[in-house]
């Protein structure tokens, strides 16, 4: 990296005086995509800078932003970084408890909120958050209003922006650039210090694997507070001098692919899963031959994909029937995600094998990653040019060095590895060791190849009374690998077997209601259904039969309504958060082992 630029800021001001009326951001604010070039956003955030400057933001100062993503939160994120203040990005998901504690923890003095219902949960936060001084709208038509007493004034990003940009700061790659707090599946969040140079070490590495470049777009849906979506989606192809289209919303995705058509998507997986539960019931719904087709051309396809995985020809036989069946079958299935798609890339928590293996088979590029925000987050992934291992998370990227502990845990050193946890010393010594080796808290294998298999979490680990060690995750990724089960929590510490609460798939169960007279509008009176008790414990008897005696489900509770963020029980990348679950529903967790 040149000395240039040592931070995010001077990457980003480089890549706009190159590419100055490209296309940067698109968005769709009503029925129309609108390009946002290089120089509009640049000159925005400089603006922005003057306009900071004069609220008395300095360098190393933190600066909230409360927003889903869009063209304004790459405005802001730019305009706090050029200051060589500090970003601490706020989920709009999170509850008032948790967002109070990043913004008072952080110590921001000023919060950047878009829309009407991001300013009121700021202001309701009152007391709990002195340190603010000021909120900025984000949105267009918001209004300012005057301090209140205890209230911080709003200002609109228009009013307070300078009639000419404020160059950016002389920095350094060592100096901080955000603080992330960690959802987490357990305990109370954490600030993850990145400095510039742990990000744009991050991104150069990715850049590299990933070879993106300026004509490159992708489709942003993942909230950009997450360092995953952050360093891969926005930094990333930023440095790459690529596009960034703004998704409409969740609902909006699979429309928004086949109108932008990016080339790169960033997703987790459980998305694709429900992609894949769609196209499954389509198949299930029609002819018998039809039906027979597409169970020969899922064979076919997975077999291609190993040859293609290994880096070797498919044969040509194999080859003359994936041609027929690309055209048939699979080309309904790639056009879910558009013409151009080179990588979609998943990440955030395991991909279940199944899903990988289908979008696999019908040519779709699927990439798996792993990371964590500790990491600015991105340490290994399974590319698609003949260096995929399904069931790994692929090969390191290449400044990143791995090796387990003894007990199986995976550490990881490089440039990329965080500076440590706001105001944590002693858990940022637990964390970072006295060589530099950061444990991740995953029990992980890596094989001759350097491709890493990620098998659990080091504290979840469930010990049964009889001594035997259990991993949830691995049990859960069986459970909901059935079609009829959405989400599945296991339990079981210290106790002689393991129980589940299990959240149905209602829309694969549609046919089991409609014949058993449920409606499926009423989600308490199904969760109490004996009826879909017994069909799902007929299920877990046949989900059993692949696990161990100790692995295996004994009991289990159907819960009314699904685990979502918020409530506070999925973390952003959608990955259960167990103490949570486990303190919403301790009556019926105890209710399953009899106490």
């Amino acid at each position: 990296m040149a000395d240039r630029e040592a931070t995010i800021s001077q990457v980003f001001e480089a890549r706009a005086h190159k590419y100055g009326a490209r296309a940067f951001l698109k968005d769709k604010p009503g029925k129309v995509w609108t390009d946002h070039s290089w120089t509009e956003i640049s000159d925005a955030a400089g603006r922005l800078r003057a306009g900071l400057l004069s609220l008395g933001v300095r360098p190393g100062d933190r600066v909230a932003i409360l927003s889903d993503n869009c063209p304004e939160w790459i405005v802001v994120d730019q305009a706090i970084l050029g200051l060589g203040a500090i970003v601490v990005p706020l989920y709009t998901t999170s509850g008032l408890e948790e967002t109070a504690h990043v913004i008072s923890d952080s110590g921001a003095k000023i919060v950047a909120a878009k829309g009407p219902e991001m300013i009121k949960k700021i202001l309701g936060l009152g007391s709990s958050i002195p340190e603010v001084t000021a909120i900025v709208a984000m949105d267009r038509g918001a209004q300012s209003a005057p301090a209140a007493d205890a209230t911080p004034a709003i200002i609109t990003m228009a009013s307070v922006s300078g009639d000419a940009p404020a160059a950016i700061v002389e920095g350094r790659s060592d100096d901080l650039a955000t603080i992330i707090y960690t959802s987490g599946t357990t305990g109370t969040p954490k600030g993850v210090m990145l400095s510039h140079g742990n990000i744009l070490a991050n991104c150069e590495d990715s850049l590299a694997a990933l070879t993106l470049n300026a004509a490159d777009m992708t489709l942003s849906h993942l909230p950009i507070a997450h360092s995953f979506e952050r360093t891969a989606g926005y930094y990333t192809v930023t440095m790459a001098g690529g596009t960034i289209a703004f998704a409409e919303s969740l609902g909006q995705i699979a429309s928004n692919l086949t109108e932008v058509e990016p080339t790169v998507v960033l997703t987790v997986p459980r998305l694709l899963e429900v992609i894949h539960s769609r196209v499954m019931r389509t198949v299930e719904a029609s002819p018998p031959i039809r039906q027979r087709l597409f169970k020969m051309a899922l064979a076919a396809g997975e077999q291609a994909a190993e040859y293609r995985h290994r880096g070797k020809p498919v044969p040509p036989m194999l080859a003359l029937s994936m041609a027929l069946f690309r055209r048939l079958v699979f080309a309904r299935v790639r056009a879910i995600f558009g013409n151009r798609m080179r990588y979609l890339i998943s990440g955030g928590a395991p991909l279940p094998t199944e899903i990988n293996r289908f979008l696999s088979a019908a040519e779709v590029p699927i990439v798996e990653g792993y990371g964590l925000t500790e990491a600015a987050p991105v340490v290994a992934c399974n590319l698609h040019n003949g260096k995929t291992r399904i069931g790994t998370v692929g090969q390191p990227l290449a400044h990143i060095q791995v090796e387990t502990a003894p007990d199986g845990e995976l550490l990881l050193r490089g440039p990329n590895i965080m500076k440590g946890y706001y105001k944590l010393e002693a858990d940022t010594k637990e964390a970072i060791d006295e060589n530099g080796w950061l444990h991740t808290g995953d029990i992980a294998k890596i094989d001759v190849e350097g491709y890493i298999s990620i098998t659990d979490r080091k504290k979840e680990i469930i010990v049964l009374s009889g001594g035997k060690n259990v991993s949830p995750a691995y049990v859960e990724s069986k459970l909901v690998g059935d079609k009829f089960i959405s989400q599945a929590c296991v339990f079981g510490d210290r106790r002689k077997h393991l129980a589940a609460l299990l959240v149905p798939d209602y829309e694969n169960l549609a046919e089991f209601l409609s014949e058993n007279q449920l409606d499926p509008k009423n989600s308490d009176a199904m969760a109490k259904s004996p009826a879909l008790k017994a069909f799902l414990h007929k299920r877990i008897r046949e989900i059993n039969k692949q696990l161990s005696d100790v692995e295996a489900i004994v009991g289990f509770t159907i819960i009314a309504q699904p685990f979502t963020q918020e409530n506070g029980e999925l973390t952003p990348s959608l990955k259960v958060r167990r103490k949570i679950v486990q303190a919403h529903f301790k009556e019926q967790i105890d209710a399953m082992f009899g106490d």
